[in-house]
Formats: C-alpha cells, sequence, structure tokens
C-alpha cells in the first residue's frame, strides 16, 4: 500500500531532529572534553610550578637553621642564596619570605615561603584566568648542650703545641651562639676542673679561660670525663637538646684518681706514671681537689717506685684508660654525643706518645663498636699542631649540619 505523503514527511521531520540532536550531544561532550583536557594541563602546570617553589625553599630553610647561630641576616641571606640557586630569583612574579621564630618545643626555627600566580591556559574556558601558588617550609634548630674537654698535660708545652690548640678551641666556640646554645669547659691534667658550668652566655668567658690555661702535668682522662659527666646532669640540660661532649687529647691516659692506699686503708688519692714507658710509677697525689693545673704537680710518695701498693706501671696505664673508657659509657648512656679530636705523629718510636686511637674510637663509639644503642660520635685527627684549627672546624661543621639537617 503507498505511504501517504503526510506519513513520509513526518519520517523526514524526526530524522532531522535526531540527526541535530546527535550534533548538540557532540558539541557539549566536546566542550566537556576540551575543560578536562585544559583542566590536566594547567593543574599539571601548576603542580610541577609548585615541586619547583617547594624544593627551593625547603633547601633555603634548611640553609638558613645552619647559619641561624651566625645571626638572622647571615640566615636570610643563605636562604635567598640556596633559593637563587634553585631556580627562585624574585623574578617572574615570585614573592619569598623568611620567618624566625621559636616552637613548642623551644627549638629556634625558620620559616621559608614562596608564591606565585600563573596564568592558565585552557582553563579560561571555564572563566579561570590564572592560579595562586603557595609553598613553606620550616626548619628546626635543635639548640645545643656541649661540654668542651680539653688535654692541658705538659706535653702539649714540650712540642710548643699548646697555642696552637687554644687558638682552635676559642674559633671553635664561635661557632655557637650565646641565646641559643649552652656550653660548658673542663680541663684537665693530673685532675680536673670545671673551668665553665654548662651555660648559655658563654661565650666571653670560655675564650677567656682557654687563654688562662697553661700546660703542665699528667693525663687524667676519666677525671676529665666524669666532670663532663657531671655538666651533662646540670638542672638546666635542656631535654631537647643536642648533647655534646667535645673531647681534645694529645696522648694517652696516664693518671688516675681513686681510693688507692694501703690494704685496708686506701683515701682518695691520684696515683700517675709518666707519659713515656719507665717501667716506674711517677708517684701518688693527696687531697685531689687542691692539685694545681696550671703547673706541674709534685708527688707526695712513691716517687719512680717500680711499685706503690701493689699499683705498677702497667696496671695504672690500664685502669687509667679503663676509668675514660667508663666514663664516656656513662656519658653516651645520658643520650650525648662524643666527638674527640687527637693530637699526635702517628710515626713516634715511643707508641706512648701519640694517641691510641682504637681507644678514642671506643670513647666516640664511633661506628657504633661499643654500642649500637648509643650515640655515635666521631674521632678527627691531626698528625700536626698547625691541623688542630682544620679538625675542630671540621666537628663543628659535622655536629651543626647533623643537628640541623
Amino acid at each position: 500500500m503507498p505511504v501517504a505523503p503526510s506519513i513520509r514527511a513526518e519520517a523526514r521531520r524526526l530524522a532531522a531532529d535526531e540527526r541535530g540532536g546527535i550534533l548538540a550531544f557532540v558539541a557539549v561532550a566536546m566542550i566537556m572534553m576540551l575543560a578536562s583536557t585544559g583542566l590536566a594541563v594547567d593543574l599539571g602546570r601548576g603542580y610541577v610550578e609548585r615541586m619547583r617553589l617547594g624544593r627551593a625553599v625547603d633547601a633555603g630553610s634548611l640553609a638558613a637553621a645552619r647559619a641561624l647561630r651566625l645571626g638572622q641576616a647571615v640566615a636570610q641571606n643563605e636562604a635567598d642564596a640556596v633559593a637563587r640557586a634553585n631556580g627562585i630569583d624574585g623574578t617572574g612574579g615570585v614573592a619569598t619570605s623568611v620567618v624566625f621564630g621559636v616552637n613548642n618545643r623551644g627549638e629556634n626555627t625558620v620559616t621559608m615561603r614562596a608564591s606565585r600566580t600563573i596564568p592558565t591556559t585552557f582553563m579560561k574556558v571555564l572563566g579561570r584566568d590564572d592560579m595562586s601558588l603557595g609553598v613553606a617550609a620550616t626548619a628546626a634548630v635543635p639548640p645545643i648542650d656541649l661540654v668542651l674537654v680539653l688535654d692541658q698535660s705538659g706535653s702539649l708545652g714540650a712540642t710548643g703545641s699548646f697555642g696552637q690548640l687554644q687558638n682552635a678551641a676559642q674559633n671553635f666556640v664561635g661557632y655557637f651562639d650565646d641565646s641559643i646554645d649552652q656550653l660548658g669547659l673542663v680541663s684537665f691534667q693530673v685532675v680536673a676542673a670545671d673551668r665553665f658550668q654548662l651555660a648559655h652566655s658563654f661565650s666571653g668567658m670560655i675564650t677567656t679561660e682557654i687563654s688562662n690555661l697553661s700546660p703542665a702535668g699528667d693525663t687524667n682522662m676519666g677525671e676529665a670525663l666524669r666532670l663532663a659527666s657531671l655538666q651533662m646532669q646540670r638542672p638546666n640540660v635542656r631535654p631537647s637538646s643536642g648533647k655534646v661532649v667535645v673531647f681534645f687529647t694529645d696522648g694517652r691516659a696516664t693518671a688516675l684518681r681513686g681510693p688507692i692506699g694501703p690494704p685496708g686503708n686506701p683515701a682518695d688519692r691520684v696515683i700517675a706514671v709518666e707519659s713515656r714507658t719507665s717501667t716506674l710509677v711517677r708517684g701518688y697525689f693527696d687531697n685531689p681537689d687542691q692539685l694545681p693545673l696550671n703547673v706541674q704537680a709534685n708527688p707526695d710518695g712513691c716517687s719512680q717506685f717500680p711499685q706503690c701498693w701493689g699499683w705498677d706501671e702497667p696496671t695504672v696505664r690500664a685502669q687509667s684508660a679503663a676509668a675514660g673508657l667508663g666514663m664516656a659509657h656513662g656519658i653516651r648512656d645520658l643520650g650525648a654525643a662524643i666527638y674527640v679530636v687527637a693530637l699526635g705523629d702517628p710515626d713516634q718510636t715511643d707508641p706512648l706518645m701519640t694517641p691510641d686511637l682504637p681507644y678514642l674510637q671506643a670513647i666516640a663509639n664511633e661506628g657504633g663498636i661499643v654500642s649500637g644503642s648509643q650515640p655515635q660520635g666521631r674521632v678527627f685527627f691531626a698528625p700536626t699542631a698547625s691541623e688542630l684549627q682544620q679538625m675542630f672546624d671540621l666537628v663543628a661543621q659535622d655536629l651543626l649540619v647533623r643537628l640541623s639537617g
């Protein structure tokens, strides 16, 4: 049966409407697809730029933290310089700022921020002409509680090394900040003495005390580390601080303080041997707290005896060394790291005239050789006095980077 003309016309109209609907759907879909693509492209650009800014402020805040002990102006310059090295130089609409503060743990902080507004490309279709980006990074500067322990035994005077030690130690103190850090000073020869108790505002007093030291006498490492341990237990030592003992020596332990005397009647005394092999005891010393430190003390008895109440040279040396190890272990138990600076000619014909480096590595627990659960320090060895400044500088740099990094 033939189709009526009106039916054919209605069919053509419906087909035209369908094609129009499909074209409209495709047009909308294309717009959505372009918008999604544009969003992905612009957001990707923003993500890459934010990562670049983030790397710069991370590095800048760490650099400022490491330099903060030299003053906020120096820290600001360091932050800006490192940010520039990472491509953030103040151009291209990038704004940076550095803010100094203190966190709830009492640590000084440096916060670096960077921001930039970047134009969009495809997101303009959605009416978004630009994106604002901002990043921030904060680096904490843990305060340091440090006891500097200096050997002032007579061998340093005999080799003419003491003046260079004084200069190097005074310059070392200058790495630390009177308001951020706390420092103490112990010196030792036949006995040891607290030259400055751990506190703020230390720089002037400690440098003066170092200037007033004179080399003389023996090497009582155990007593020196005992006093350092006591300073590390003072009530003003801060829970959040980096705790450090920096120990300098140019020889081996030759003196011991303890209960020494005839069987059944010991007393608080010091017993010592010569720095060189002699097979003799140098003698014992009564009233240790009254012994002078800037001159050589004379024994009260047993002077140049083969034995003194059963103590001979090997026994004194062994017990003196053991006392140092025991005190060092106690310091590390307090959570303090020990850094050692050793001076000595490794080619000396008498091995007792140069530091025992394996022994000092045990004092420092270098590489965890004594205990993997205790703080690990380092040993820096200077074959000549002219290298002492370099060694103390390396200690300071290693220490500050380790605590601030």
